[in-house]
């Protein structure tokens, strides 16, 4: 299981200095997604948040390593792994399409401490090393995205059996978040000039590492 980290000081900070915190608190919404009691979602997920229902769904996402037929390994070091679940629908980033009774489904997740390998009910066409693997969901008859993200996870977040409290970041201020740092960010989730969020461009991105 990964460590906590923080997200602006440490070894190996995501943003490039303390970005504002949404107020309020919200919990993760364990009702509209698969999560793994024990996983931590990475800093630096993109986020969707409701101040309403106070709650907070995340884009998942993952870099792919290798493919092989209908097994898919997946990018992992000591500061990320994915936190795809078995019954997660996917796609590869930019090529949505279909419906959602087609949508290639993950049927198996094996992590070890430097792995994470996912078993798809069928081969992803055109799916390739270097490419981004990301959730899909049902939006009518067909398989989309989950939405567009309007913030950031600030730090680690653990997925407990209970409630899961969840710290977004909607504004970096005068900083920015270091893209190459955190889970992959698919180019629909970003603005044309690829500098900040498309959903909110208060969170700055930059290419720096």
């Amino acid at each position: 299981m990964k460590g906590t980290k923080a997200s602006f000081v440490g070894s190996r900070p995501i943003f490039t200095g303390s970005p504002t915190i949404v107020p309020g608190g919200f919990n993760l919404d364990k009702t509209s997604q698969n999560f793994r009691v024990g996983d931590v979602i990475p800093a630096g997920t993109l986020a969707i948040y409701d101040e309403q229902k106070r709650t907070v769904k995340v884009v998942k996402t993952a870099k792919v390593l290798a493919v092989k037929g209908t097994t898919v390994t997946l990018y992992v070091d000591e500061f990320y792994e994915p936190i795809f679940c078995e019954g997660d629908r996917v796609a590869k980033a930019g090529a949505i399409s279909g419906t959602w009774a087609s949508a290639v489904t993950i049927t198996k997740v094996v992590k070890t401490p430097n792995s994470c390998e996912i078993t798809l009910s069928a081969a992803i066409s055109g799916l390739a090393a270097d490419n981004i693997i990301q959730e899909v969901v049902k939006s009518g008859d067909n398989a989309a995205e989950i939405g567009t993200a309007n913030a950031v996870l600030i730090a680690d977040t653990d997925v407990r059996q209970d409630e899961s409290q969840v710290d977004v970041c909607d504004h970096t201020l005068n900083y920015r978040m270091f893209e190459r740092r955190v889970p992959p960010i698919p180019a629909s989730q970003k603005s044309a000039d690829g500098r900040a969020l498309k959903g909110n461009a208060n969170v700055l991105l930059t290419q720096s590492y």
